[in-house]
């Protein structure tokens, strides 16, 4: 059995096993890999070595199995295979139904990219729009999505645009109003779609190019000067860090879990615990849908399935010091296969680091004055990825209160249309001169395997109500919660007042008398807004409720389905479909499904890019600890953090018997904290507390 721990992720040599194993079975056919991922263990078994593990005692190794999705090139014969990497054997290989199509990969975008721009009727309709000489046509592929129960080949949409010489040229400033659509296993021309660029679906195949003056993001070439008054902000730990690492094992104020990494979700948190008490299994982004809005073809089919499609891991950024992670950053790279069955490094896709989040807790006792104060301290794990126009930015925030947050900020560039000069449409809002940015949705899905004290838990919607005017009542101002487990697989919809819990049952609070329990904490928010009949709804029915709730199964992890590109949902298993089951899912290994909808009608101050919108899922302790588990974060005192003072030079005057403030004498007495939370200011208030307090006395005249 294999030294390494079963939830590391793939090494270069174990990468490679997998790859010349499957190419042994082929001589003289080459193989055009999707992807390589570790399979993770079967969950009876994974719990049992990871309950071992945190006890510290002995544990049995389990095998190391890693799973291979691949083409024959030039071939749509797609194949699913499982291989035993411990005895470097092939334990199965499956050929797919031809209605599952496989993801892009990066070494075929470049490719599809070149055979676009070099067909002859491509180059001849570039030429007939009259361009000029000074910009170049560039390529974005889009998955062609559906809009029939036609059993299509894997095609690609190609939207054309723009650019100048510089390599950060807004590019999505001048988008084409013709469309080419390839062929990706063949790499032919399918046809070129003449794109509507007027108020409804009428065509202009005879128009050219109109010029305009182009909207910049890059610095090089913005008209306005950079601002000069912004002063450094530098992160500073003298002590160090107050994490520590193992591999992937990490371990921070009371935390402990494993991180792992694979080429569709990207990060993935393995046994979360705190204070050693099990939290969650696993928790892993499941799915990206983004859907746009304009009801013309064929942008009516204009949608991705970013992780399924694409891959989170595939499009992670290498993060930089200084830029996307500030202050004293610990950075995870990771390998994941290129076509070739090769490895391929994804440096820094990970950054871990420590901030400042303000107050903890605080409060002052009016009658005695002394303040007890901690400052709240998170732990931050990001990934970045760029999926064509967009970034996405994904991090975990832990705090010492037992909360986790995942938080998703969406920024990057809006995806254009090309639209007449002087036109204007209802779904879509004009952000240069031809330039439209069409309404579109982003709808997440966040995969919750918990394990609340135990891996038989049950899903609660909790609601506040209003008590009735009545003897129990008798002035009308209580209110009370009720409670409603959903005891079979289903979805529950978003309510205001509404608070949706994870319980375990079998562990009842000594305090309050209650099952301890998480709060999935998330805004209310509209879903999707596609149709339900459509194929937007119908590929991805996930994105029509707010939660769902399932029996744990080893082989259902994406919510969308396993093959999402150009998916056909009679042929989709899905999350609806689980659901559907009706299986029991009251007192057992369940998995919480939370659909995250943001609604993007973009506005002009999202272009040429975009300020980051950000959205914030909170797992909250909710009566799973007997008090405040902060309770023993350190008190915060100047001595520690050593923050400065900003002096205000006529308070200070003032202070010291020089001057007044307002006309207004000051009498001043210093005067030391005799109380437990020994401040060493001047009085109790904290950091920053001389400023605050010296403006309250002089104000107050005393």
């Amino acid at each position: 059995m294999s030294s390494k721990h079963p939830l590391d992720p793939l090494a270069a040599s174990e990468i490679t096993k997998v790859s010349d194993l499957l190419k042994s079975k082929y001589p003289g056919q080459s193989l055009h890999f999707k992807a390589i991922a570790i399979i993770e263990p079967p969950k009876d078994q994974l719990r049992k070595y990871l309950q071992a593990e945190r006890s510290g005692n002995a544990v049995l190794a389990l095998a190391r199995r890693a799973t291979a999705l691949y083409y024959h090139r030039g071939t749509a014969n797609k194949f699913s295979a499982t291989v035993n990497l411990d005895q470097g054997s092939i334990e199965e290989i499956k050929q797919l139904e031809s209605y599952f199509h496989g993801q892009a990969d990066m070494n075929e975008v470049m490719e599809l990219r070149d055979a676009c721009l070099a067909h002859p009727k491509v180059i001849e309709r570039i030429e007939k729009y009259k361009l000029p000489d000074h910009l170049k046509v560039v390529c974005d592929t889009w998955p062609y999505g559906r809009d029939s129960k036609d059993h299509l080949p894997r095609y690609v949409q190609c939207y054309l645009f723009a650019e100048g010489e510089h390599p950060g040229s807004n590019h999505y400033d001048l988008p084409l109003p013709f469309s080419p659509v390839l062929d990706i296993t063949t790499r032919e021309l399918v046809e070129i779609i003449t794109l509507p660029t007027g108020a409804d679906s009428t065509l202009k195949p005879d128009a050219v190019f109109e010029p305009h003056t182009m909207k910049e993001y890059h610095h090089d070439l913005q008209t306005q000067p950079a601002r000069t008054d912004l002063k450094p902000l530098i992160v500073h730990q003298p002590q160090g860090v107050s994490f520590t690492i193992d591999g992937y094992l990490i371990k921070w104020q009371k935390w402990r879990f494993r991180l792992g990494f694979n080429w569709r979700e990207g990060m993935v948190l393995h046994d979360v615990t705190y204070d050693g008490r099990e939290l969650f299994h696993r928790l892993s982004l499941s799915e990206m849908f983004v859907p746009y809005g304009d009801p013309r073809m064929p942008y009516s089919r204009k949608s991705v399935f970013d992780v399924g499609d694409i891959g989170a891991g595939v499009a992670a950024n290498n993060l930089a010091l200084g830029c996307d992670c500030l202050g004293v950053i610990k950075y995870f790279s990771f390998l994941i296969p290129d076509s070739n069955g090769q490895p391929f490094e994804k440096p820094n896709a990970i950054c871990m680091h420590e901030i400042d989040d303000g107050i903890g807790w605080k409060h002052t006792n009016t009658r005695t004055g002394c303040v007890s104060i901690v400052r709240s301290r998170v732990l931050v794990l990001q990934t970045i990825i760029t999926v064509g126009n967009y970034e996405y930015i994904f991090m975990w925030h832990l705090d010492q209160a037992a909360g986790l947050h995942y938080r998703i900020q969406a920024t990057g560039i809006l995806s254009t249309a090309p639209i007449d000069h002087g036109i204007t449409v209802p779904f879509g809002t004009n952000v240069n001169q031809g330039v439209m940015a069409p309404f579109h949705q982003h709808v997440f899905s966040l995969r919750i395997d918990p394990s609340i004290d135990g891996p038989n838990n049950t899903f609660v919607q909790e609601d506040s109500v209003a008590m009735p005017w009545d003897e129990q009542n008798p002035y009308g101002v209580g209110y009370v919660t009720e409670s409603k487990a959903l005891t079979t697989s289903n979805f529950s919809e978003s309510a205001p007042n509404r608070v949706h819990k994870i319980i375990n049952p079998n562990s009842i609070n000594p305090t309050s008398g209650k099952p301890v329990a998480y709060s999935v904490i998330s805004p209310h928010k509209q879903m999707l807004l596609a149709h339900p009949s459509s194929y937007h709804a119908l590929r991805a029915k996930y994105a029509l409720h707010p939660f769902w709730v399932t029996k744990y199964s080893p082989t259902e992890l994406y919510a969308a389905g396993d093959y999402t590109y150009q998916s056909h949902p009679d042929f989709t298993p899905d999350l609806a479909s689980w659901a559907e089951r009706g299986d029991n899912v009251e007192n057992e290994d369940i998995v919480v499904w939370h659909s995250i909808c943001l609604t993007h009608n973009p506005r002009t101050e999202d272009y040429p890019i975009m300020p980051c919108d950000t959205m914030v899922v909170s797992l909250k302790p909710s009566g799973f600890f007997e008090g405040n588990p902060a309770l023993d974060v350190p008190q915060s005192t100047q001595g520690v953090n050593q923050s400065s003072l900003v002096e205000d030079t006529q308070l200070v005057n003032a202070v010291e018997g020089r001057g007044s403030v307002v006309g207004r004498p000051v009498r001043w007495r210093r005067r030391s904290c005799e109380y437990a939370c020994r401040c060493d200011d001047l009085d109790c208030f904290g950091i920053g507390g001389l400023v605050n307090y010296n403006i309250f006395r002089v104000r107050s005249g005393i």
